[in-house]
């Protein structure tokens, strides 16, 4: 029996009576644009209150989109057809709404009884036209908002998707065809004659992945669906269909080939529409979407080992590979440690079948410092063929893997460095030990997150840390080596951090320079560094666009309002880990973020188009398809034309804390033999002693100015000694040797 609807049953006439005042359109008139040609893609209804008649394509119980900012955790989709079809795609006949309501005390709610809505129900929607990355999005008013007019109106089998050519979505790059996708966006659709050629984990225990047609244009096959959710997947739609709460999907191997692959296409915005996201995705909603016909060869559990070779290493590359219908012709492993020449000149040399599945080929040693890049081939009886890393068919320099020679350890620029086409460190799931100075630290006047940043390359040189309770105590332009696990997070490379050691040496370090309006600019370069958006010609950047919303607002060098080639600031909004900007930066989006996302510690500047300043300093950050800036304080505004206060922060940026901590702080004898003294000149320290693996041998937490440490009973060697001044907060690092 279906599940009845008491809400919309009971509140049929005063739903539809107090939507009388909104204009009843179509949702092929809310799908029109303003102007496809000059890629704008915007609803010409955009912020508009609406009402229009549907048909529910989507299940309510399929969606799976979880939200900590309403209630439930539960941001329910629908995707809805105009009547006008009855089922038959046709083209701008599909949207997507969301049904959610602020209620009166101000907290986001589910509209009761969305998620029971079945496909081919007929209902009546008053919403709001947004957009969210470009994606047309119809947000509920209020828990009258929709109205059940027919239950069932529709068949199932009325409903028939509309077989699209990937080429009318995106190109072989991925980059939206706004001026053909448009007309399918949210609509049910089916892609035929697809092969998958990157699988994509992301989220612990989600995955995506890129499916190309004969041509070489890409399709993200996304999982805003509980059909693509897997077995660890628990769900967060209390409607959900799955009788387990989880979900149930297993991703597809590379090279698996889809005859019929079926879904709703959204719009994640990128190539001329701007942004950096997917293009358009399609998001199957059923298991029966995934029609598989004759597979080619699949490639996994692919690794270099050593993992960090010295110059006398020889590395073994090893992958497993195997055809589910047949057999594996030939294996060639392409590679070279000239990084000179691209992927696609690289010499080739046969791997050799070792065991089972498993193929096998030693990379003769190469001198420190060598980037050896690599990508394997395989063939199979029937003369399909793969690579690894999966890369658009047709491209001239496939994708790769790499390592890095190092006599003397690794370097952040290993684990940041990818050519494999996601961004995605080749160390993810390792442990790794790095060092590096301190940009951004966990202090007043400074960032949420810490920052380090290695001072002998230019890109590829910054990474986020994950703190332990340890990090809250590093300070600026410090300089440690951290232990920790290599962590991607919605595409933002972090070290997920075990323990660290604070070492002797400080060092500031200078922003390098980026234009912000510069449109080929590769920004992964320069993820997690501290980069300075510039002028390259040596004058003003400009306010382009002063919200983008959630506390965003855009830089460029063109002044004029809402320039297209501009890049993005995030500041005054702290929420989890999709805002995590400092709340010591004056210049903010809206005057919202005063109070709202933490409260703002620095006198409010609200951003205008009339602004401009010599540069921004900050930290590189990526978030919901955007990289952006992340000003530390105010010190990092430089010369803005409105005055701003640097009065609340008491220590400039190019000032190491440590400098000021050393300074009234006095460690003797050094070297020792049975004890040594901390003695502070007028602030009470607490100290820890660790060894060079980061584990404490000592410590003391006592309100003192001096302290005597007994290190009679330890062994020989060089030991580091943290202090913390316990009423401020600073600290500093020092090296004691100890002997007997």
């Amino acid at each position: 029996m279906r599940r009845l609807l008491p809400l919309f049953a009971g509140l049929l006439m005063s739903g539809m009576l107090s939507a009388q005042s909104y204009p009843l359109v179509t949702i092929q008139q809310i799908n029109q644009v303003i102007d496809l040609q000059a890629c704008n893609d915007s609803s010409i209804y955009l912020g508009d209150t609406v009402r229009f008649r549907a048909h529910v394509v989507t299940d309510g119980g399929l969606s799976e989109v979880a939200s900590g900012s309403v209630q439930g955790g539960n941001r329910p989709f629908i995707y809805m057809m105009d009547t006008a079809t009855n089922g038959v795609v046709d083209s701008l006949s599909g949207i997507e709404v969301m049904g959610v309501y602020t209620d009166a005390q101000g907290a986001l709610q589910p509209i009761p009884g969305f998620t029971a809505l079945f496909q081919g129900d007929k209902v009546e929607v008053t919403a709001v036209v947004e957009e969210y990355q470009n994606n047309t999005q119809l947000t509920t008013i209020d828990v009258n908002s929709v109205t059940l007019l027919a239950s069932g109106d529709l068949l199932p089998s009325a409903f028939v998707p509309k077989v699209v050519p990937v080429s009318d979505l995106n190109d072989n790059q991925r980059v939206n065809n706004v001026q053909a996708g448009e007309y399918w966006q949210n609509s049910f659709v089916d892609l035929q004659n697809v092969t998958v050629v990157q699988v994509i984990p992301f989220s612990g225990n989600r995955v995506s992945f890129n499916v190309a047609d004969a041509n070489g244009n890409v399709v993200n096959v996304s999982d805003r669906f509980l059909a693509q959710r897997t077995p660890s997947h628990t769900t967060v739609n209390p409607n959900s269909p799955s009788a387990t709460g989880t979900g149930s999907f297993v991703a597809p191997s590379v090279g698996t080939f889809y005859t019929s692959l079926k879904g709703i296409i959204r719009h994640s915005g990128n190539g001329c529409t701007g942004g950096t996201g997917r293009g358009y995705e399609i998001n199957p909603f059923d298991s029966t979407h995934y029609e598989v016909g004759a597979s080619a060869p699949s490639i996994a559990n692919v690794f270099s080992f050593p993992v960090v070779p010295s110059s006398s290493d020889s590395v073994l590359i090893s992958a497993d590979i195997a055809d589910a219908d047949g057999t594996i012709d030939s294996v060639q492993l392409f590679w070279s440690a000239n990084t000179a020449i691209g992927s696609g000149s690289f010499g080739s040399v046969n791997m050799s079948l070792s065991s089972g599945t498993t193929y096998e080929y030693y990379v003769p040693a190469q001198a420190d410092g060598s980037l050896v890049r690599y990508w394997i081939r395989a063939v199979d009886n029937d003369g399909s063929a793969v690579v690894f890393p999966a890369s658009p068919a047709g491209f001239s320099d496939p994708y790769f893997n790499h390592y890095t020679v190092r006599d003397n350890g690794l370097r952040i620029f290993d684990i940041q460095y990818s050519g494999n086409g996601t961004g995605s460190s080749v160390f993810e799931g390792q442990q790794v030990t790095v060092r590096g100075f301190i940009t951004s630290a966990r202090r007043d006047c400074d960032l949420e997150y810490v920052h380090l940043q290695d001072p002998n390359d230019t890109i590829y040189a910054g990474i986020t840390l994950i703190p332990n309770q340890d990090l809250d105590n590093v300070y600026r332009d410090q300089e440690i080596q951290v232990t920790g696990t290599v962590q991607e997070t919605f595409g933002v490379t972090y070290l997920n951090v075990d323990n660290y050691v604070g070492l002797e040496n400080s060092q500031t370090i200078m922003p390098t320079p980026i234009d912000p309006s510069d449109p080929n600019l590769n920004k992964e370069m320069y993820e997690g560094m501290l980069i300075s958006y510039q002028n390259p010609n040596g004058g003003k950047i400009f306010v382009s666009n002063p919200n983008n919303g959630f506390g965003e607002y855009s830089l460029a060098t063109d002044a004029s309002f809402g320039s297209s080639q501009s890049s993005r600031v995030l500041a005054g909004r702290q929420s989890g880990t999709s805002a995590t900007s400092s709340l010591y930066v004056s210049l903010i989006s809206d005057s919202l973020y005063v109070t709202s996302g933490g409260n703002l510690m620095v006198p409010a500047i609200i951003a205008d188009g009339t602004m401009d300043m010599d540069a921004m300093h900050g930290i590189l950050w990526y978030s919901f398809g955007n990289y952006k800036l992340l000003p530390r304080n105010n010190f990092d505004i430089i010369n803005l034309s409105t005055p701003v206060d640097t009065s609340g922060c008491n220590v400039p940026t190019n000032v190491g804390i440590n400098e000021i901590a050393a300074a009234e702080l006095a460690i003797y004898p050094n070297p020792a033999n049975a004890t040594f003294t901390i003695e502070s000149a007028n602030a009470s320290v607490a100290y820890r002693l660790m060894d060079l693996n980061g584990r404490v041998i000592l410590s003391s937490a006592d309100d003192a100015l001096m302290h005597n440490v007994n290190v009679s009973n330890l062994t020989a060697g060089v030991y580091i000694l943290h202090t913390t001044e316990t009423k401020t907060g600073l600290s500093s690092s020092h090296k004691v040797v100890v002997g007997h």
